[in-house]
């Protein structure tokens, strides 16, 4: 783990996590595992979230800081804690019931219509769910 106390100069910090990439690159390299560095980003959870570190590089590439990045399938968002965005996943929920509905509302069966819905629908809404730590609000 990296720490930079927050009295550290953002260079320090910089230094600290350039070299752990240049490790981590170097040692996937060793095993035939090459990174695509544009396809890398950055993405600060914790309190320093929003503080502003010097630019790091990878494979000479410089790698660029975002506020949200895709992973597996789940938007991590940059916050003080770890957060998901699930805005994409209700907007596929929505889209996958709307689509079923309209193709099944003919039938006029409740209990077929369910049965889609479980097991098109609920999926798309209930991915990664146990990462998210749900409260009942």
């Amino acid at each position: 783990m990296i720490s930079c106390k927050p009295n550290n100069s953002t260079d320090c910090c910089a230094i600290k996590w350039q070299s752990l990439i240049d490790v981590c690159v170097d040692e996937l390299d060793k095993i035939d595992i090459f990174i695509i560095p544009g396809k890398c980003t950055v993405l600060w959870i914790g309190p320093r979230f929003a503080k502003f570190c010097a630019p790091v590089s990878l494979q000479g590439n410089a790698v660029k800081y975002c506020e949200k990045a895709k992973y597996l399938g789940v938007t991590v968002c940059s916050r003080s804690k770890f957060s998901v965005d699930v805005s994409c996943m209700k907007a596929k929920f929505y889209k996958c019931f709307n689509s079923l509905f309209h193709k099944a509302s003919k039938f006029h069966d409740d209990l077929v219509m369910l049965h889609l819905v479980s097991f098109y629908c609920q999926p798309k809404l209930t991915y990664a769910t146990e990462c998210l730590g749900l409260t009942v609000t």
